[in-house]
Parts: C-alpha cells; structure tokens; sequence
C-alpha cells in the first residue's frame, strides 16, 4: 500500500457560499449565536471547515464585531468552533466516537511540554464532545484487549508497533516514523522547523552557527538537527553541533562550551528548554543575547515567552495537531478504510528579541 504524503490544506468555504446558506439574524446576541450554532451544526463535516472572519460575519448579519466575536468566544467554548493561531477560526468536525484509547510511551517524561499541551488539548475537546479518554498500559494488555482506535503518543520501538498493530485495528500516531506504512501519522515538520531556523538566522546576517542538538534517538531532535545543516550546507556556513539532554541543565553545559572559545553569531537549539538554560549560562558569564549572540527554540513552552529577551521560537500547536486527529479517526472509521496517510503539519514562526538583524 502506498504512503501518501503531503501538507495539510484546511478546507474553507468562501463567505458569498456561507451567506447563501444562512439566514439573516437580527443584532440580539442570543440570537446571533442560535443562527451561528445552527450553520455550524449543518456544516459539520469529517474534517475541518473554515468559517468567514468577523468582518464578513459583522456585515452579513448588520452587527456589531464586538457581537459576532462574543458569539465566536461562546461557540468555541461549546466544542463547535476552535480558533487556531495565525489561520482563522473552524468548524470542530463531526466525531462520532464513544471514547478515544491512548498509550503513552514510557520514554515520556511527565515535564515534556509537547506532550503535556497535547495530553490538555485532546482532554478538553474530548470533554466538549462527551468523548470518554481512556488511557492504556502496554503491560496491561493482552493480544485481545487492545482496544480500536489506538492513539500512540512518544516513541515506540518496532516491536511494540508490531505487538499492537497485530492485536489492534487502526493505529494513529502523532509521531514521525518513516519506516512505517501501517500507521496514520499526524506530526509537525521537524526538518523544515530547522531549515527555517537556518534560514532566519542567515537572512539576519548571521555566518557562524552553533546548533544544540539533542540525542539522534529523539527523531524531533534528529530531523530539526537535519533541516538545519542542510541549510547550511548550501550556503556553506560553518555550524558548530553540540548534542546534549534536552532540558534546561542541557542548555547550561552546553553554554559552558561556548565559553571556552570565540562565541558564533547566532545559536539554534532544538528545543525551548536548551535555548532558556544556554542563555541563562551564557548571561551569567557576562555575554548579552542577542547584541553578542542570537538564539533560537522549539516548542514556544510558556517561559519562552517570559525570560529576557523573549525567546524567538517556533509553536507546535496542539489545538491544531489534535484537530486533525479526530479528523483523520473520523475519516478513516466513516470509511471503513485502511489507508496510508502521513498529515505533515506546519510550526508557527514566533519571532521576539533574541534574534538581531545585523543587517541594519
């Protein structure tokens, strides 16, 4: 069977389409909202529907943005609508399931901020459609009790893949595994999140890299590390890798090698926590970021967006990643299908202070 890859295109409708199907409401705020709520409910599909902005929505119905965007806040907190950053705001789709099983790898540490937001988000989606979360423990099962269908969340080893793909139906993982063919994958495209970091940094100006990588077992680590000297390489830009744990005392040793030499121009590391403990360290020892080196991350966890400088980042939304999940369960269940499929989705830039442009 065929593995089919692309990029996810989120499915819209155009607002002329939308307004042709929908009757006009008058400004009061309740009503506005059962007019909405009763669009949507029609439209649902198996997969994420775009609706028009506020604007068109304020015009259409002769109300105020302020009315159309309390309806819009009010519809999200119903589960009907989720607003995804930076792309606009969704119809949640249609999934008709009476729970959704889970199996976290042992490999996953408890702080893991990717997996944490993932873990949240499914919960209260799951919650607003009165789907049931069910977590399973690979030591509690038995070749007749795996249950269908099957979330992997964190690395698994072949053997486990085969164990539950013999015992199981469909499985649905969220991470990479290239080798796979028998499990529909939803992940974030880690080699082009470290070409775009390469990228961002070279436009800046900046020749000299340092990448802090992390183990090649963690394929996120192993891609991003990938992406990056790729980029690298075209541009013949020297890149200094030095691979550490993927946490913040990570980020501090590796600082400490920094400063036994001359500085680069620019740092990326492969996750959020390395680039927080490097500057920490690098900072301690009298070096200012970015006026004496520029860094970047991964993951946009909550202290990025609090230390100084601002870590410029990328973000790996779980609303979006979880969205399309239930989407592709849908699908594949409504269809009775044992398809192939890798969903690669996108990383949002978030760009702050502790990258300069020595361009200007």
């Amino acid at each position: 069977m065929v593995s089919y890859w692309y990029y996810i295109d989120l499915k819209w409708y155009h607002p002329e389409w939308w307004f042709n199907h929908m009757e006009k409401s008058p400004l009061i705020k309740e009503r506005l909202i059962e007019q909405l709520r009763e669009q949507i409910q029609s439209l649902q599909k198996d997969q994420l529907v775009k609706i028009p902005s506020e604007r068109d929505l304020a015009e259409n119905f002769d109300a105020s943005r302020v009315s159309v965007r309390a309806a819009i806040k009010t519809l999200v907190q119903e589960g009907l609508l989720v607003q995804l950053r930076g792309k606009g705001t969704y119809i949640v789709p249609a999934v008709l399931l009476d729970t959704l099983y889970v199996m976290c790898s042992p490999d996953i540490k408890a702080n893991d901020p990717y997996y944490t937001n993932f873990l949240v988000e499914i919960t209260n989606l799951s919650a607003k459609q009165a789907i049931k979360i069910s977590m399973v423990h690979p030591d509690q099962l038995t070749a007749a009790s795996i249950p269908s269908p099957l979330i992997l969340i964190g690395q698994m080893d072949d053997a486990q893949l085969d164990r539950l793909k013999l015992a199981s139906g469909q499985l649905f993982s969220i991470q990479r595994y290239a080798h796979r063919e028998d499990i529909i994958q939803i992940y974030f495209d880690d080699y082009r999140i470290g070409s775009k970091a390469a990228k961002t940094l070279y436009d800046a100006g900046h020749r000299s890299f340092t990448l802090l990588a992390g183990p090649d077992k963690y394929d996120s680590s192993r891609l991003r590390k990938q992406g990056f000297l790729s980029f690298c390489q075209q541009y013949d830009t020297p890149v200094q890798v030095i691979t550490e744990k993927m946490n913040w005392e990570g980020g501090r040793r590796a600082a400490d090698q920094l400063l036994t030499a001359v500085l680069p121009n620019a740092i990326f590391a492969v996750n959020d926590w390395m680039a927080a403990g490097c500057m920490q360290g690098l900072r301690e020892n009298g070096r200012s970021i970015p006026a004496d080196v520029s860094i970047i991350g991964c993951d946009d966890i909550p202290l990025a967006a609090q230390i100084s400088p601002r870590l410029t980042t990328f973000s790996l939304d779980a609303k979006h990643l979880v969205e399309e999940l239930l989407s592709a369960i849908h699908h594949h269940r409504a269809q009775a299908s044992d398809a192939k499929e890798q969903i690669i989705l996108s990383a949002a830039f978030i760009s702050r202070e502790s990258v300069s442009n020595m361009n200007h």
